[in-house]
């Protein structure tokens, strides 16, 4: 495996405990409900973009098993 690829895939891990740390954050924390609604929106919009994000990598992932 290529220097690239593992760094990808160390990506992936890293970005999957934050998307836990938020999606926790969101759905369990009290002070989720303090923040404006704008600033909730924001989270929820970064989460989104954060699980798009953690899904492409997982298809350059999958990919990496194509190239031998």
């Amino acid at each position: 495996m290529n220097d690239y690829q593992l760094r990808v895939i160390k990506e992936k891990a890293e970005l999957e405990v934050k998307i836990e740390n938020l999606e926790a954050f969101i759905e369990k924390n009290p002070t989720f409900q303090t923040l404006s609604k704008e600033e909730r929106g924001l989270l929820q919009s970064q989460l989104d973009v954060m699980l798009g994000y953690a899904g492409i990598l997982e298809s350059r992932i999958e990919l990496f098993g194509e190239k031998k």
